[in-house]
């Protein structure tokens, strides 16, 4: 079982984790969103939705409606609201056929019909910690997912001075806007070059 827990300081840096989830993620996979109302779940789903090339403003709760999906670039998202959900064959009646090979789902209130879902989840557990933040637990049966999460969203060195940078500091990557600027000057000097000619394994690589 791998498990990673990080502590957001607004809604902002709670989409940015659900970002980085989504980098990670399979068409195919099956997040389960488990938290109470006003925990952060949607906001969360807007994250997903933004790393998988989906439009994250459209995303909405899908309480009223079931299912809401977006297209994407990656891959497709569809959000789930099981809260008033009985049974499977509601969520087929709505729409829902977890696993689809192009496709990414996001469950809110997946307890609620647990023999629906995948042997094999994403569980995400969102808790309040106070009126903007929140603790988020990912947590994976199995392989190194959460730990490829939290490698992302891990303390780095800024690029132009090195001093550690947290992931939702206000100029990340870099520690400052000093720093950020200098960064910029830098390519504009043409300090920043290439060295070797452009290859198409290079072009290959950078699409993976």
């Amino acid at each position: 079982m791998g498990a990673f827990t990080i502590e957001t300081p607004s809604p902002e840096a709670t989409e940015r984790v659900g970002r980085a989830l989504a980098m990670e993620l399979q068409p195919g996979d099956c997040v389960l969103l488990h938290g109470d109302l006003g925990a952060g779940k949607t906001c969360f789903v807007r994250g997903l939705a933004a790393g998988l090339g989906c439009d994250a403003a459209a995303v909405h709760s899908p309480t009223f409606t079931v299912m809401s999906r977006y297209p994407g670039s990656l891959a497709n998202l569809v959000h789930v609201d099981a809260y008033r959900v009985n049974s499977t064959d509601e969520l087929r009646d709505a729409g829902v056929e977890p696993g689809a090979v192009d496709t990414v789902f996001a469950i809110e209130w997946p307890e609620k019909v647990p023999e629906a879902w995948p042997e094999r989840p994403v569980d995400v557990r969102i808790t309040p910690v106070d009126a903007s933040a929140r603790s988020i637990e990912i947590r994976v049966a199995q392989g190194t997912l959460a730990e490829r999460v939290g490698a992302t969203l891990c303390a780095k060195p800024c690029p132009s001075c090195e001093a550690a940078v947290g992931p939702f500091d206000a100029n990340w990557p870099f520690c400052s806007p000093r720093c950020r600027a200098a960064d910029l000057g830098r390519w504009f000097s043409g300090q920043y070059q290439i060295t070797r000619p452009i290859e198409i394994r290079d072009l290959e690589e950078g699409t993976e």
